[in-house]
């Protein structure tokens, strides 16, 4: 009688799982395709422990958190052997996002604040508001009537308002914004931005005017990633003070600089020759303070997008893990008094 031989294929891997870097409840699959006789089976392995369960060709976490974080291999098997892939990392960040910067400011006639940010991963929608006559409540003798302007890159306008709608009272509320009075001359803007943007208010005569950005609807997909705000830094009640609220849960590494003689680069004059940093927490505790930014940092500007700083220069940088769902205040002020314009700049880092 005739002999039958079957000769089986060991598995071999076609394609092995890729490592991920993702935002926590967010949906992530990690994959392995493999050839070899049928039928094949697979186990998934975590830090080199069985995943019970996980037996398929792809792995999904709906969503992920913290707890998936690890390396991740797979064993492909069959009758006739078996092959394990290189490991695959999966690092989680947290879906902490900054939420709101806020900065208040003096302005003289003919004087413009400004408020810088940066949208990844498609539109978000946005509140601007610059509230000039809502700050008396507050004591303070507001900007009369506030315009507020908006524009993208390469300076096209995006949007502008000068007396804010009735209609955006319902967005204030959600955003955690105070309220306007009814009928005030306070500005306002709702809509949705993406990439880079900057807002931008002046009014006639002089006084106290509160730039406000916001991020109403949350959630780390799109986010803002960015936010800064330019204006000539004084002393005393006068200097650069802005509020920083980070949402989300766990915490969030943050990049903050003060940039007075790196603006000299773009040509802008009376900068401040030495920018003092300092972050305080919502208790009103100093958290961290800069002189001059450390060259260590030189790598994490690249990694954050921002422009880099003249070597050694005497700009400010803190690099910062912080807590998320609360809020910070940030001042910058001159060395011994010094005054001269000054850029804030808020990034977020992974």
């Amino acid at each position: 009688p005739a002999t039958l031989t079957v000769t089986l294929a060991p598995p071999t891997l076609a394609a092995a799982p890729s490592s991920q870097t993702v935002i926590a409840d967010n949906p992530v699959t990690l994959a392995v395709a493999a050839t070899g006789s049928e039928p094949l089976a697979y186990q998934w392995y975590r830090n080199g422990g069985v995943l019970a369960g996980a037996t398929s060709a792809r792995l999904t976490f709906v969503p992920v958190s913290s707890a998936d974080a690890g390396a991740y291999a797979v064993v492909v098997t069959n009758a006739a052997g078996s092959v394990r892939s290189p490991a695959a990392d999966v690092v989680v960040h947290p879906a902490s996002t900054l939420a709101n910067l806020s900065v208040r400011s003096t302005l003289e006639p003919g004087a413009t604040l400004i408020v810088g940010a940066v949208v990844a991963g498609g539109g978000k929608a946005i509140l601007l508001r610059a509230a000039g006559p809502a700050l008396e409540r507050f004591g303070l003798t507001g900007l009369a009537d506030p315009r507020l302007n908006v524009y993208g890159a390469g300076g096209t306008p995006l949007a502008e308002n000068e007396d804010w709608p009735a209609a955006l009272a319902a967005t204030f509320t959600a955003a955690a914004a105070f309220p306007f009075q009814p009928g005030s001359r306070d500005a306002a803007v709702y809509q949705t931005f993406k990439d880079a943007f900057t807002a931008q208010v002046r009014g006639p005569g002089s006084g106290a005017v509160l730039l406000e950005a916001y991020d109403v609807t949350g959630g780390p997909q799109p986010r803002l990633v960015n936010l800064s705000t330019r204006r000539r830094v004084g002393t005393g009640a006068d200097i650069l003070i802005a509020g920083l609220a980070l949402a989300g849960s766990g915490e969030k590494q943050v990049l903050i600089r003060a940039v007075g003689p790196g603006l000299e680069g773009f040509l802008v004059s009376g900068v401040l020759a030495d920018p003092v940093l300092k972050v305080f927490s919502a208790s009103g505790g100093e958290i961290a303070a800069n002189d001059n930014w450390e060259e260590t940092l030189a790598p994490t500007f690249q990694r954050a997008g921002a422009f880099p700083l003249p070597r050694g220069s005497r700009d400010a940088a803190l690099l910062l893990r912080v807590p998320a769902g609360s809020t910070y205040t940030i001042h910058v002020a001159g060395q011994a008094g010094g005054t001269g314009e000054a850029l804030l700049e808020v990034y977020e880092i992974f």
